[in-house]
């Protein structure tokens, strides 16, 4: 179990990084508040006055794991300081920064799965997630502007429509983390959209 350094001030995101990284190793299932407690050093009822139930800390971790996730990604959807020389060197710079990471691999899944769950708990985290995927898709939108007008990508796709298939990818993969035996690879999707892309890009 990773212990996160203690901070003087008793604060909710503190309470929520150390319950992600719980999380993040065994999930829900084994999530005990116990736990959380040693971990922050504090009792359990002084972090119930702060959080109404376990359930509720559980979806805000997910929420608050997630959110790190697509901030990162926001962050590396900048046009690269070398422009695009072709649709397929575009297309892998995306493909680089939305893959899971092969280290993490099935904890980002699990998270990208629960981190969903959780925006069904109130309106609030809601409206969190909308407005953090609304810039998501936005930064994806404006790199491939970027390579639209440096010529990589031809000025035919739409990039809206392009960047809901691209971030589409990653909810077909929760979806078929979901279905049992489900026997489509990854890199099989992927290469598949890539395809598909390259035939629109030479039309």
């Amino acid at each position: 179990m990773t212990i996160y350094e203690q901070s003087s001030a008793f604060t909710k995101k503190l309470v929520l990084e150390h319950a992600s990284r719980l999380l993040l190793d065994g999930g829900p299932p084994v999530f005990r508040m116990r736990d959380l407690a040693e971990s922050l050093g504090v009792t359990i009822p002084y972090i119930y006055k702060h959080f109404k139930s376990r359930e509720e800390i559980i979806s805000e971790a997910y929420l608050f794991l997630l959110t790190a996730q697509v901030e990162r990604e926001i962050a590396l959807f900048q046009p690269p300081s070398k422009p695009f020389e072709t649709a397929h060197e575009f297309f892998q710079y995306v493909r680089e920064i939305v893959k899971d990471p092969e280290d993490t691999y099935e904890e980002s899944r699990r998270l990208r799965l629960q981190g969903l769950a959780a925006t069904l708990y109130d309106e609030d985290s809601e409206k969190e997630v909308a407005l953090l995927t609304a810039r998501h898709h936005d930064a994806l939108v404006n790199l491939i502007h970027f390579a639209q007008s440096n010529g990589s990508i031809t000025e035919a796709i739409n990039p809206d429509l392009f960047a809901f298939l691209i971030i589409g990818i990653r909810i077909g993969f929760v979806i078929q983390d979901v279905k049992a035996g489900a026997k489509v690879t990854d890199d099989e999707v992927w290469e598949l959209y890539e395809a598909a892309f390259l035939l629109l890009q030479a039309n």
